[in-house]
């Protein structure tokens, strides 16, 4: 049976025990307390306090005393305590490295005294260093950069032994030429490939640098952070270690690393600091010296007298100087001052004294850059013949007046052919100058005054929009340059006549008479070439040898100094205007009103031969008239040819021009149109439509046989005579008149012709050597065939020369 007093009744107090008397040994009950505070508290419980005390007691431990032999009781006294004091150093010891984690982590210096006023949560200012210290040790030059030459240095040259060393290799042909080739180019690709590998390595430097130098210098500013920011450095550096020392917390560890770098990275190119000013650059060194100069004394402060920019460079950029009292303003002074800022300041500075109000002051600007030149007025682009206010100075002009055109004003130019003081006028022009438009508008002008046109144009095309105008006479085949001779010939006679006129008569008016000579270098070679084939080398009963010089410059001189007065008007086109390509007769001076276009600067010295040069301006139609000292830039006239030839028709027409009045003989009548010795060659079906017409009529009258024989024709003058490859190639009847048959009567004649031609005709497959051959040989040999003298020219018969070179041949 359950006894009730076994257990107290619930919801009843049990009896208080017996009350405990206190402890006599209380050093036994704290001992007590503590051994069961720590057994709850501590890890590991009384077993890490044991350990603990081993520890403290290793600790304390000298090793350097050796270990007694024999127990000594009577310091066992001295032995307690001294294990006593070397716990208290051990715990010291513990103290000691716990507040150096604490100053570690806490951001404070490990040892030393601080090297800032920084604190916990502001930035600090570096102390002053000590004196005596060197330079590099104060840390004032890191990360300087080597000094750099503005001045590109020149490339050098390889050394002549490297030359001869490269020059072996390349002409090397022996045993293991290939080898040594190949490991040439090996080497050599390497090299181009270490150069390029370091030129990329400088590219991405210049792109890393600057981000480097602004980590660089916040590190070196590590003493001035504040203490937070330190500890908390370290801390994460010590994670940082701690996390790669872990595997399990290495790949986060290097991947919040990372992100850390480039986090640092963004914070340095975004605060990256700016670069001192040029007012934290000049300002200190440039305020020594004006407190000198200005006698201030040293405790002034530079910011009450001296305020320069940041950026001198800046356009609005403003230098003040306060002036002292004392400062008098002297002229002398004054250029100190200026000299003083423009030799230590980068610029021109121009300065601004003020003596007036409370402080005198001088305020340097920037010199302003010289104002640009006024742009120099040009001429327009185009001129158009048929402009209203152009046909009215053309309407106004006088007998010999022309428009040229419109100057850099815009101001319409006239120039006087007739009896001015320009009679004959000069065009120096290059290729495109526009020298054939230029020709073509002054014909039109002169014939709307009643001119006669005589032109030479070897050039085929210039003028060629006149031929049939009534009143001009147009020689353009190269071919038969005598036409142009005796075109020059005819105006120099008639120049004489008028001259002989106006001797009798003072009063006697002239129709004005324009002597065109196109592509006037062109028509001196071929004139010169036919003068040296046609001419009379010989004396003979006829009279004496002709000269070797050609006369027909002499003729155009002769008519340029006599046809002033006479109105016989002179115009020479060259493209290089040299007094030996027109004979050597002075006729350059001549020509006083010069037009130069598209020169180069040999051709003006040659031509003008002033100083300095103008540049030339290479377009069409911008020509520089030259009268004597006066030069400038004229626009000549365009016109389109079709619509000039209509204009001059009409005026032709309005001003009932007859032709031949006033003319004391006829212009000589064009030859027959040759054709270049590439389309004789050609069947006439093959040429176009208005060649074959060309050459229908026949050859000239010297290679068509019209030459006379004492007076006596050699066949009739009408009689259609057809050139030697129309005989060969034509079909019966069309050739005109006459058939083919008649036309190989073998009753005619020999056919004369000059050497030239013969050379033309026949060739090397016929035994017969060229032109130059041909004259030596009948200068030199006098068994040469004797000519037919007529009219002063030596003419051979083809069958003749082949005889002769066939008896050659059979000598040989």
């Amino acid at each position: 049976m359950h006894s009730m007093t076994a257990a107290p009744a619930a919801y009843t107090t049990a009896q208080p025990g017996p009350v405990s008397e206190p402890s006599e040994n209380w050093a036994a009950a704290a001992f007590q307390a503590a051994w069961n505070w720590a057994a709850e508290t501590v890890p590991g419980g009384n077993v890490t306090v044991i350990g603990l005390v081993i520890v403290l007691a290793m600790l304390a431990n000298d090793p350097k005393k050796k270990a007694a032999t024999t127990t000594d009781w009577k310091k066992a006294d001295q032995a307690v305590k001294g294990v006593f004091l070397s716990l208290y150093r051990a715990v010291r010891r513990l103290f000691r490295a716990a507040r150096l984690v604490l100053r570690f982590y806490g951001g404070r210096e490990l040892r030393g005294e601080p090297k800032s006023n920084a604190t916990f949560f502001r930035t600090g200012t570096r102390t002053e260093p000590p004196a005596g210290l060197p330079v590099a040790q104060l840390g004032s030059i890191p990360f300087a950069p080597a000094p750099v030459s503005l001045v590109k240095a020149p490339r050098r040259q390889p050394r002549p032994w490297a030359r001869d060393t490269a020059a072996w290799f390349e002409s090397y042909r022996g045993r293991g030429a290939a080898v040594l080739d190949r490991a040439l180019r090996t080497l050599l690709w390497s090299a181009r490939w270490a150069g390029k590998t370091g030129r990329g390595v400088r590219y991405v430097y210049r792109a890393v640098a600057p981000v480097v130098a602004t980590l660089a210098d916040v590190a070196r500013m590590w003493h001035r952070w504040p203490y937070a920011a330190r500890g908390l450095a370290r801390l994460a550096l010590t994670a940082a270690a701690l996390g790669l020392m872990v595997p399990a917390w290495r790949a986060w560890t290097i991947v919040l690393l990372v992100l850390a770098l480039a986090a640092v990275v963004g914070a340095a190119v975004k605060w990256k600091p700016k670069p001192p000013g040029d007012d934290a650059v000049y300002g200190p060194r440039l305020w020594v010296l004006l407190r000198d100069d200005l006698k201030l004394p040293e405790e002034e402060p530079r910011g009450n007298w001296l305020i320069l920019p940041e950026s001198l460079a800046a356009p609005d950029a403003r230098i003040v100087l306060r002036l002292p009292w004392t400062f008098r303003g002297s002229q002398i002074e004054r250029d100190n001052l200026n000299a003083l800022f423009n030799g230590r300041l980068p610029g021109e500075w121009v300065s601004r004294f003020s003596a007036t109000g409370e402080h005198f002051t001088v305020v340097y600007t920037h010199k302003p850059p010289p104002k640009p030149p006024a742009p120099e007025p040009e001429c327009p682009e185009l001129v158009s013949f048929f402009d209203p206010d152009v046909q009215e100075a053309i309407a106004n002009c006088k007998k010999g007046e022309i428009v040229i055109g419109k100057d850099a004003f815009g101001r319409i130019i006239i120039k006087e052919l007739g009896n001015s003081e320009t009679p004959h006028w000069a065009l120096s022009v290059g290729t495109g100058g526009g020298k054939s438009a230029f020709c073509q508008m002054v014909i039109a002008q002169l014939i709307s005054q009643g001119y006669y046109i005589v032109v030479a144009d070897v050039k085929r095309v210039s003028v060629s929009k006149f031929i049939g105008v009534v009143g001009c006479y147009i020689y353009n085949d190269p071919l038969n340059p005598q036409d142009m001779r005796s075109a020059v010939e005819w105006f120099k006679e008639e120049i004489a006549a008028r001259s002989a006129i106006t001797e009798a008569d003072s009063s006697a008016e002239f129709p004005g008479i324009l002597c065109l000579i196109e592509e006037a270098n062109e028509f001196a070679d071929i004139s010169r070439e036919w003068w040296d084939e046609n001419r009379k080398a010989r004396a003979d009963e006829d009279g004496p040898a002709e000269r070797a010089a050609d006369p027909i410059w002499g003729t155009l001189a002769s008519g340029a100094r006599l046809g002033r007065h006479a109105y016989g008007n002179i115009i020479g086109v060259f493209q290089d205007l040299r007094d030996q390509a027109m004979g050597g007769k002075g006729m350059r001076n001549l020509f006083r009103l010069k037009f130069m276009g598209n020169f180069s600067v040999n051709s003006w010295k040659n031509v003008i031969g002033t100083t300095p040069v103008p540049e030339s301006v290479d377009e069409a139609g911008r020509m520089m008239i030259v009268e004597g000292n006066s030069q400038f830039w004229v626009q000549a006239l365009y016109g389109d040819p079709d619509e000039l030839r209509a204009w001059a028709v009409q005026a032709r027409e309005r001003t009932g021009f007859v032709e031949g009045a006033g003319l004391f003989g006829s212009a000589p009548k064009p030859s027959p149109k040759r054709l270049p010795w590439l389309l004789e060659r050609l069947s006439r079906d093959e040429l176009p439509e208005a060649l074959r017409r060309a050459s229908e009529g026949g050859l000239s009258e010297e290679t068509a046989g019209r030459l006379s024989h004492d007076g006596a024709d050699v066949t009739l003058s009408d009689s259609s005579v057809t050139p030697l490859r129309d005989r060969l190639r034509l079909i019966p009847g069309q050739g005109g008149s006459g058939s083919q048959e008649a036309a190989l009567d073998p009753t005619a004649p020999p056919e004369l012709l000059p050497l030239a031609e013969i050379a033309r005709r026949l060739g090397p497959e016929d035994g017969i050597p060229k032109y130059d051959t041909l004259r030596a040989h009948k200068v030199r040999r006098d068994d040469f065939p004797k000519p037919t003298l007529i009219n002063g020219k030596e003419l051979f018969t083809e069958s003749q020369i082949v005889a002769y070179y066939e008896a050659q041949e059979k000598k040989a």
